[in-house]
Formats: structure tokens, sequence, C-alpha cells
């Protein structure tokens, strides 16, 4: 019995080891499975899939300059472009810049444009690749001019087989958003893809 006794009071080392190895092990397995994410429902992971699959995205850089001179829109496109590249940033996307301008009917599709409207076009793309680049992301850009915007998009989604369209938009301007609801509208009722609108309020007046 005494010699029982010392055996209790003295384990073996290696057996204490081994023990102590064993529950290790079996609180980092409890941890690991209570960390596990609860799997999706059906529905849920039909959209979670959904999104993840974009890789075409095209952000339209919208220029009504023949319309109405003093049309400002570039805030809120440079605001799409940031949104587009957040929504995709980890799913090695590409960002189309499509630089869109509206040519009125009296003129050439190829007419030439005023200089003041070239470096307007210019400096725009210059603000969209510098969002791009700050996120790492890959990005193809051009210039369509057309006779009606909502055409000059939908045409650039389906030759680039674009997953996602990106529009931003100050809802409280009454002028530019009177020219967004004629572009918008038609892409909204027979979109060529998913079209994501961006409407912001208007600054309030200082």
């Amino acid at each position: 019995m005494e010699s029982e006794a010392k055996v209790l009071l003295n384990p073996h080392p290696l057996g204490v080891l081994i023990a102590l190895s064993f529950v290790i092990i079996l609180l980092v397995t409890i941890a690991w499975m209570l960390r596990v994410p609860q799997p999706l429902q059906q529905l849920a992971a039909r959209a979670v899939f959904s999104v993840e699959q974009a890789r075409q995205v095209i952000v339209p850089i919208l220029d009504l300059s023949y319309w109405r001179a003093d049309l400002e829109s570039a805030y809120y496109t440079e605001r799409a472009v940031e949104l587009a590249c957040r929504l995709v940033r980890n799913q090695e996307a590409t960002i189309g810049l499509v630089y869109v301008v509206e040519m009125p009917r009296s003129l050439s599709l190829d007419a030439p444009l005023p200089e003041v409207q070239e470096q307007k076009m210019r400096e725009a793309l210059e603000n969209a690749r510098q969002i791009v680049r700050r996120h790492g992301l890959n990005w193809r850009e051009e210039i369509r001019r057309c006779r009606e915007a909502d055409q000059g998009i939908r045409q650039a989604a389906q030759e680039s087989q674009a997953d996602l369209i990106v529009l931003g938009a100050a809802a409280g301007d009454r002028g530019f958003i009177g020219k967004f609801a004629r572009i918008v509208d038609p892409l909204l009722r027979n979109p060529p893809c998913e079209v994501l609108i961006d409407s912001l309020p208007a600054p309030s007046p200082s």
C-alpha cells in the first residue's frame, strides 16, 4: 500500500507531459470549434456568392457640358469610384473608368471638343485613376461619345461584360437630377447588369 501511495504522489514526468498535452489540444480544439462561423442559409449564401463574383465594374464619368455648362458632378463621380473600389477590393476586379460625352445631334460624334472640356476630361480621369491606384486595383479607361448617355453606358457594359455599374448623383440638385434621371431610368428599366446608384444629398447653400 505504501508503494502504491508513492506512485500516486510521484507520477512519472512523461505521463504528466502527455496529460498536459492532451488537455491543451482539447482546449484548442474546443476554442476552434466555437470560432467556426455558422453556416449560411441557402439564400444568404447565394447573395454573398453573387456579390463576390463581381470582376468587371464600370463607373461612368458623365460629361453633360454641351447641355449645361455649370453642371458639376465630379465629386459624386469620385465618390462612386471610391465606393466601387471598396466593394471589390478583395476580389481581383477591374474598374472600368468610362468617360461618357453626350454629343448634340447638331455635331458629329467625332467633332473636336473645346479645350476647356478636354482639360476637364483629363482631370476627371486622373482623379479617378488616383482613387483606383490607392486601392491597388487594376483599371482600364475609355472615352465614349454618344447621343444618349444611357446608350453609351449600356454599350460599354455589354462590350466589357460588366458585372456592376456604379453611378453617383446628388439627389437634392434639381438641375443635375433631372438630367441624371433621364440617363438612369432606361438603365434601371432594362439593366445590362447590376446597377448601383449612390445618391447623396446636395450640399447645403453657404
